[in-house]
């Protein structure tokens, strides 16, 4: 507003200088100097000889100027604040999401060989997934291979929706599941015998956000019932498998 306050009173006084250069012309006699002089008057106004800045304080266009500059200054303010809010909103949310990461652990329990002369026989590998968390989850399904030998490939599916709680001690809540598979009972030695199982955990954490995790790993079956896990996951999420592996 000040910048088109200066460019009208640099526009007016170019004005009034061809006017009055016109009335020069109009009436050139010197008779006719009256009729000069009042034409070059004709159009006065106390703005003419007005400062451009005098909108700054006149009434009412100098309220309207620092109304309109207040209202910059305070829609700025507003903006810079609200910038700063949802920055320190974006913040919090990270932090809350990092200390609200979940993640499930698979652990062994064992294998079941029926008391049967059939050979190769179904065997049986079970597992349990557990919550070493500190809120509440709920498992929405397993699916995975189990894999005994390159000729049998077994691919488990389970849908369930069973709430998981924080596991404080061994005997609490778990979720089992199992997969089978036919094998020569004749291949278990001394070292056992080598399992893989690799697949996906589906469940929705404490914020009720869908989380799938996979998990990839290689057991060792015993005779006797044992399964143990070989070596933790590389690709788990949970960090207490990652310690061990170190």
């Amino acid at each position: 507003m000040l910048f088109v306050a200066s460019k009208q009173h640099a526009a007016a006084g170019k004005y009034e200088a061809e006017r009055q250069k016109g009335c020069a012309q109009s009436f050139p006699a010197p008779w006719e100097a009256e009729q000069q002089e009042a034409c070059k008057h004709e159009r006065d106004s106390s703005v003419n000889y007005l400062p451009w800045w005098y909108v700054l304080v006149a009434w009412p266009e100098g309220i309207t100027v620092w109304a309109i500059i207040g209202t910059g200054f305070v829609i700025a303010w507003q903006s810079n604040e609200t910038r700063r809010a949802a920055k320190s909103a974006e913040s919090q949310i990270m932090l809350q999401s990092a200390a609200l990461r979940q993640w499930v652990n698979v652990v062994p329990l064992g294998l079941s060989i029926p008391p049967t002369l059939k050979n190769p026989c179904e065997i049986a590998l079970r597992f349990e997934i557990v919550n070493k968390t500190d809120y509440l989850v709920t498992i929405k399904g397993v699916e995975f291979e189990l894999i005994a030998n390159v000729h049998d490939i077994r691919k488990v599916k389970v849908d369930c929706d069973f709430p998981l709680p924080p596991r404080k001690s061994e005997n609490e809540s778990a979720f089992p599941f199992t997969g089978t598979c036919v094998i020569d009972v004749g291949e278990f030695n001394e070292s056992g015998r080598i399992f893989i199982v690799s697949g996906d955990i589906g469940f929705l954490d404490c914020m009720d956000r869908k989380q799938v995790q996979p998990f990839q790993d290689l057991y060792r079956g015993f005779i006797d019932g044992r399964l143990e896990r070989m070596k933790p996951s590389s690709i788990s999420n949970d960090p207490e498998q990652h310690q061990k592996a170190t």
